[in-house]
């Protein structure tokens, strides 16, 4: 066995802290395996599949795993949003199948996760779409600065103008908090860090 695929096994394939899924699945680790390798990984993925962990799937995407098809559809309607718009974007990068866009357009709508709507922004460029392309920029106007900021991003559009945009809303937001009556009522440690 070799270095590679045992780094892809332990980082990737059995990695379950927080300390090494924290950034994602590292992908990379499959550009380092040969074929023979690759071809291992492959059926250790597809036996991985689950609807309560998204890394196998997005592997499966990246390789672009012919093998994966028919359990990746069988996924996608038992998954969550979150898991069915990732698990579209994996199937989409393998046969580019277009009602996965549908799917998409239909779950993101589902998203309450900020943290999982950043991880399906950065999906949306490989549909390279008109409507993935317009909910990237109905984001943009997002109420949350991580999604709005992340959405920009993608877009690889410049992020000056999100930056100014939250930057004056809490500039107004702490203008009207300074002088509300709630805010008299606070103790001095509470006003110091409020």
């Amino acid at each position: 066995m070799s270095i590679a695929l045992d780094n892809f096994r332990n980082d990737f394939l059995y990695a379950s802290s927080w300390e090494t899924r924290k950034d994602g699945p590292p992908l990379y680790l499959l550009d380092k395996l040969d074929a023979t390798e690759l071809a291992v990984a492959e059926m250790e993925l597809i036996s991985h599949l689950s609807k309560d962990d998204f890394w196998p799937v997005s592997a499966l995407g990246y390789i672009r795993s012919q093998n994966a098809l028919p359990s990746l559809y069988n996924l996608l309607y038992r998954a969550s949003s979150y898991g069915k718009v990732i698990t579209a974007h994996a199937i989409f990068n393998i046969c580019k199948d277009e009602q996965m866009i549908d799917i998409v357009e239909r779950e993101i709508k589902n998203q309450w996760n900020s943290t999982h709507l950043i991880d399906i922004i950065y999906t949306l460029p490989d549909f390279d779409n008109e409507r993935t392309n317009k909910i990237l920029h109905d984001l943009r106007e997002h109420e949350e600065y991580l999604v709005a900021y992340n959405a920009t991003r993608a877009l690889q559009l410049p992020t000056e103008e999100i930056v100014e945009r939250f930057r004056q809303k809490k500039i107004a937001a702490n203008k009207i908090s300074q002088n509300s009556p709630e805010r008299n009522k606070l103790s001095w440690w509470q006003k110091i860090f409020s």
